[in-house]
């Protein structure tokens, strides 16, 4: 599949803040155990981290290798765990330095390890789209995507539906077990392996398409919220200016 590995590296000491506002949307768009308080420490022990590649790479992860953990130790055996298991799957290197950063709790580490992380998982999905495509000639890619597309459909989405946070994952997945049991029964015969990419990569357009539209609609939560803070501020200042009025 993708054959090169990355190396996630600290070229940026800080993100801005667009950039840290569409990384906070993403990782809320995300079910995860526990409640996400401080970034820095939430992300230490590499627990989470765990849980955002499952989110998106389910096979790739099993969540019963890592334990919650204060001490170096157990967060250093979570994260080489990481390293060993998941990021080589996905040809990913995290140097140590960064890895001691976010366990060390380091300021900013976390952030731009995250931001990296989720090019990269962007990035590894739009490479296997290309693959995939490069193996089949436009008209079967057509004719398979037809078919997913109506057997997806069929089993209970439709186009322009935008399920609400906390729910995609369990939806995802029951849409994608029922689009393959209809593509196979109407084939009367089990998957290929470029057919169940293919349904693959579509249950995975929509989920992007979903947490699109949940960064957009933090977005303007925030803009919203500054309005607020602005206008707060806007009276205030009114109301001194007419107090230092009145007093001449």
């Amino acid at each position: 599949m993708i054959k090169e590995e990355t190396e996630i590296k600290m070229s940026e000491q800080s993100l801005d803040e667009e950039k840290l506002q569409e990384l906070y949307a993403w990782i809320d768009s995300i079910p995860l155990s526990r409640p996400k308080r401080l970034i820095t420490r939430d992300f230490s022990d590499g627990v989470l981290t765990a849980e955002v590649v499952s989110h998106f790479h389910p096979k790739l992860v099993e969540i019963h290798n890592y334990t919650p953990a204060n001490s170096t130790q157990q967060k250093l055996s979570n994260w080489g765990t990481l390293s060993r298991k998941v990021f080589t799957k996905l040809n990913i290197n995290v140097p140590d330095n960064i890895i001691r950063g976010v366990i060390n709790c380091k300021a900013g580490v976390v952030e731009v390890f995250l931001w990296q992380l989720k090019i990269k998982i962007e990035n590894y999905h739009k490479q296997k789209r290309i693959a995939i495509g490069n193996k089949m000639t436009p008209e079967t890619y057509e004719g398979l995507s037809d078919r997913s597309d109506k057997a997806y459909h069929r089993g209970g989405k439709h186009h322009g539906s935008v399920p609400k946070a906390g729910g995609l994952p369990n939806q995802t997945n029951a849409a994608r077990s029922r689009s393959l049991q209809n593509v196979s029964s109407e084939h009367g015969q089990p998957l290929s392996t470029e057919v169940r990419y293919i349904i693959e990569e579509k249950e995975q357009a929509l989920l992007a398409s979903q947490e699109t539209v949940q960064i957009l609609q933090a977005k303007i939560r925030r803009l919203e919220h500054l309005l607020q803070l602005k206008d707060i501020r806007i009276e205030e200042l009114g109301k001194k200016l007419r107090q230092s009025e009145g007093r001449y």
